[in-house]
């Protein structure tokens, strides 16, 4: 199956020739993306894409718009509700009040292996009512989530203890950016294509990123040392669908929608773990001459890096509380969650090795 982005008149034609899901047996869903038709992300919603269509007998096809051509990564969610695509990859950092529960995904919690931490803010997302109540609001029903894998921090120098980050500038954002502040680094905000040349100059000292992406930017280039980590994922963007176009769906294909929304936890995983080994191996072998040293915490180190992300997740918790969210049970759940799946993990192993 072939996908390409229409955009301009031609998306105008394409949307008017659609053919409406509560009208036809065979259906043709809209999927708006904000990222290029290239990658391993990309390639999984192929394969989502391709599941879909396997299952519900032919009845249901997506046809993709990529690169924000039909709506903008921050305008997904507002677009979804409103009927604008029937499907597509929502940001939750985007809309920090509107999807409080779901940013859930994003808190530095000790959560780093991404099968396991997938499968739990799946589940949650699923099953907890306060998450399935912010969603209806705003007009969408949940899928499915992806995961960035888990957060490195590489330097132009070599760093080997949390304490030496003190007085660093380093390129970060989120509650990571936050926990790493209060361990003594100077946060600077910027976007990821212009790290590169921070790095380069001595602009920053070191950036907060994943290994996938430390590869494709290059970034190893300029900053040869990978202090390793592997401090939770941002999990909390995903594929969501307008709920008027689910709701119009009879039961039968509503089930093959949630059930290989299911499914891609366990072939997104498989990906994103299997490319994590690929670059940093790649990496670490050296690419044109460029080789990248990785440095391992201490487990004392371990320990202060997750007791500073932990003072973010009670901020969370009590802002949102604030705002009206059970955050405390909301945690609960997340956390029972993820010892469930690391439990199964350590008994059964991954679900493709089984």
């Amino acid at each position: 199956m072939k996908f390409k982005v229409i955009s301009g008149a031609a998306l105008a034609l394409a949307l008017s020739l659609a053919v409406p899901i509560a009208s036809a047996s065979a259906a043709m869903l809209t999927f708006s993306d904000y990222g290029p038709n290239r990658g391993s992300r990309a390639k999984a919603l192929e394969w989502f894409a391709g599941k879909i269509k396997d299952e519900s007998g032919g009845k249901l096809d997506l046809q993709f718009f990529w690169g924000g051509s039909l709506l903008g990564g921050k305008a997904t969610l507002q677009g979804l509700g409103d009927g604008a695509a029937d499907m597509g990859t929502v940001i939750g950092f985007f809309s920090p009040a509107r999807l409080r529960g779901y940013n859930i995904g994003d808190l530095p919690v000790d959560n780093s292996d991404v099968w396991v931490g997938m499968s739990a803010l799946n589940a949650l997302a699923r099953n907890n009512a306060a998450l399935k109540a912010e969603f209806d609001a705003a007009g969408v029903h949940y899928v499915s989530t992806y995961s960035t894998t888990p957060i490195q921090l590489v330097c132009r120098t070599k760093v080997t203890s949390l304490d030496e980050l003190k007085g660093l500038k380093i390129r970060a954002s989120g509650p990571y950016g936050k926990a790493l502040a209060s361990l003594g680094a100077e946060i600077v905000s910027m976007g990821q294509p212009d790290v590169y040349q921070a790095l380069d100059s001595g602009l920053v000292d070191c950036n907060q990123n994943y290994y996938y992406a430390i590869r494709s930017y290059k970034q190893y280039e300029v900053a040869p040392y990978v202090l390793e980590l592997d401090w939770g994922q941002n999990m909390a963007f995903g594929i969501f669908m307008s709920k008027a176009s689910y709701d119009r769906l009879d039961e039968a294909d509503k089930a093959v929608i949630d059930k290989v929304g299911d499914s891609f936890i366990d072939h997104f995983a498989e990906v994103q773990i299997a490319d994590l080994a690929t670059n940093k191996k790649a990496m670490i072998d050296g690419i044109d001459g460029k080789k990248l040293t990785v440095i391992h915490l201490s487990d004392s180190d371990r320990e202060k890096l997750l007791a500073a992300g932990r003072k973010q997740i009670d901020a969370w918790v009590g802002a949102s509380t604030e705002a009206g969210l059970d955050a405390a049970s909301v945690l609960a759940d997340y956390e029972a969650l993820i010892a469930t799946y690391a439990a199964e993990l350590k008994e059964k192993g991954y679900p493709w090795k089984r």
